[in-house]
């Protein structure tokens, strides 16, 4: 059985921040993201890993599965991060085989026989009691009422139905980042981006489009007014994203 080495993993993890604070400094240096578009957006999923390996390692100091579930994401991202560098260093401004030092805790950690050793075995969430409800609720509405249509609203490209808007309003879905006082069920603190991350994740698990995407398009837009929008804006708006009475979209543009 092989046992999980969190301190290689830190190390791993390290060597991954170097070779995107690099990235970074080399596009600033050359024009910004609109001038280097494709490794911008390369250099933008690695920070992403970074980050999320990070917190990992974190979690993997709760006990031995949890450690053996960090070395895995570790080994992955790190397995990710790999051809995206290959060939290309010169646009990372890195040395060829700067991740060399990693093959060994890649091929270890990421190997078939370890990863199917965790596949039957859900890692510890750490909840607390409030957010253990929000993941029974959500965990339910998305199994009973999005899975048995899920797949036919994806397949025939439909709109959402509108009992599944007004369940998921009913169940405070739109208002978990809407303040209080805007009719909405945040209290502020760190609470109010785990209740939203845990209930995403119980809907995207069963759809993205017909669950987890629906109720972070609100969310971004509730950001938005939180944080630029004048009090006018903030009054008209968050209480009806909370109730569902209006619902938001997202418009991007990518000009290249």
């Amino acid at each position: 059985m092989t046992a999980p080495d969190l301190t290689t993993a830190a190390s791993v993890i390290e060597t991954a921040h170097g070779i995107v604070d690099a990235g970074i400094r080399h596009i600033a240096a050359n024009g910004g993201p609109d001038a280097n578009q494709v490794v911008a957006y390369d250099i933008a999923h690695a920070a992403s890993a970074v980050e999320t390996g990070r917190a990992m390692l974190t979690y993997g100091t709760k006990g031995e599965l949890e450690a053996k579930l960090a070395c895995a994401f570790v080994a992955d991202a790190i397995g990710e991060l790999l051809p995206k560098l290959f060939g290309r260093e010169a646009e990372w401004n890195i040395a060829p085989g700067v991740l060399d030092s990693t093959r060994e805790f890649v091929a270890t950690y990421r190997a078939p026989e370890f990863l199917a050793s965790l596949a039957d075995t859900p890692g510890p969430r750490h909840l607390e009691s409030d957010f253990e409800m929000v993941q029974d609720t959500f965990r339910r509405f998305a199994n009973e009422k999005i899975a048995p249509v899920a797949e036919h609203i994806h397949r025939e490209n439909l709109d959402i139905p509108e009992d599944l808007i007004q369940g998921l309003a009913e169940l405070g879905g739109f208002g978990l980042s809407v303040p209080v006082e805007y009719d909405g069920y945040s209290e502020g603190g760190e609470s109010e981006y785990m209740g939203m991350v845990v209930a995403t994740e119980e809907l995207a698990k069963v759809s993205l489009g017909a669950g987890g995407s629906l109720i972070t398009r609100p969310e971004i837009l509730t950001r938005a007014l939180l944080a630029g929008g004048t009090e006018e804006q903030r009054r008209e708006w968050l209480p009806k994203l909370a109730s569902a009475e209006g619902m938001a979209a997202v418009a991007v543009t990518e000009p290249d």
